[in-house]
């Protein structure tokens, strides 16, 4: 019941900021699963579990790890201290309005991928595969500020010490729990 409150809550709440917001620069991660993109020169990216920066031109380092993108291209390679513990190497081809990102890294469940969707302007959808299964919203309530809500299905929570505890065994769906899950990122630059 309670799970049931809080996606009620979150959706009404993506609904109502999708209705009044601006589009926003947004970070360069989705939920766990890294973007090949990297955050400009002299940008950043700093909230709740976010706190990355844009140290030259396609290098950003921050909580989750270090990555550079290959220069024009849509590739990336870096190391990821938060969520993954794992180098890794990531592909964002341009598929239309839709964004792709899969790839690829040294921990088990060797595949990662996203997809984001846009609802509206203000508003996306966001699916992934990485160690479990998540899905949510990317809301854009001012110029800088993004929002994400998403619902976790995994048998770890995403940051628990073993969540990287895979087992080579037969998957069993009642160890799996749903877990929800809330970002915050204000976008900015270093003047």
């Amino acid at each position: 019941m309670r799970v049931r409150n809080i996606i009620f809550l979150a959706l009404t709440m993506a609904f109502i900021l999708s209705v009044v917001s601006a589009q926003a620069e947004e970070p360069t991660w989705l939920f766990t699963v890294p973007k090949a993109q990297t955050i400009k020169e002299g940008n950043f990216d700093i909230g709740f579990l976010y706190f990355d920066f844009g140290v030259i031109e396609n290098l950003e380092l921050g909580i989750h790890g270090i990555k550079y993108q290959i220069p024009n291209s849509d590739l990336a390679v870096g190391y990821s201290f938060l969520p993954m513990n794992s180098p890794y190497l990531v592909f964002s081809p341009d598929i239309g309005e839709a964004e792709l990102n899969v790839g690829f890294k040294a921990n088990p469940y060797y595949f990662f991928g996203g997809l984001e969707f846009p609802i509206s302007k203000d508003l996306k959808f966001i699916a992934e595969l990485n160690n479990g299964l998540d899905a949510g919203v990317r809301i854009f309530p001012t110029k800088n500020l993004t929002i994400d809500l998403f619902m976790y299905f995994s048998r770890y929570k995403i940051y628990e010490l073993n969540y990287y505890g895979y087992k080579y065994r037969k998957i069993v769906i009642e160890d799996y729990r749903a877990y929800p899950g809330f970002w915050i990122v204000y976008s900015g630059r270093f003047k």
